[in-house]
């Protein structure tokens, strides 16, 4: 992997974004490559308001995750906090940043619910400048990059005995 020298990780404290974080952070454990986390606040949730205990709870999920990760990676870790268009703030972040890889969850919607909500991954696979690797939250049988290179549980497997 020492092609990789820099991948973004989209992340919004949910599930797939903190598998997302844990298979970023499973890639770039042995080398040298760094991580920025992109959290991105829509003005649309900014609008809508998210219930105050979810957007907590996703908050708190979302720091949870990068302090693991940063314990394992230090300052090879960073976050970074945007408002705007999630899809546009992704790419030009992407973009100017000069990163290899993308490494994003995704909910894996399709169909009806898909077409009315649309898919940030999908703008992201369509129309990055880099390759993207989608993740989606473990099911069971799945086998993370950590469990697998590493022989340890996940972020999100620390998380949930937390």
């Amino acid at each position: 992997m020492d092609a990789l020298d820099s991948i973004l990780v989209p992340a919004d404290g949910s599930s797939p974004s903190i598998a997302a974080l844990e298979h970023a952070t499973a890639l770039v454990a042995d080398g040298h490559a760094t991580i920025d986390v992109l959290y991105v606040d829509s003005p649309e949730e900014l609008a809508a308001s998210l219930v105050p205990d979810v957007r907590a709870e996703l908050e708190r999920s979302l720091s949870e995750a990068i302090a693991r990760a940063q314990a394992q990676l230090g300052a090879r870790l960073r976050r970074r906090d945007a408002i705007g268009d999630p899809l546009r703030v992704i790419l030009e972040t992407a973009s100017e940043g000069h990163h290899d890889l993308i490494i994003l969850g995704t909910h894996g919607r399709t169909g009806r619910l898909h077409s009315m909500l649309g898919s940030v991954a999908e703008g992201v696979v369509r129309n990055a400048p880099c390759p993207v690797l989608t993740v989606r939250e473990a099911s069971p049988g799945y086998q993370s990059f950590a469990e697998r290179r590493h022989g340890r549980a996940t972020i999100a497997e620390q998380l949930a005995h937390h």
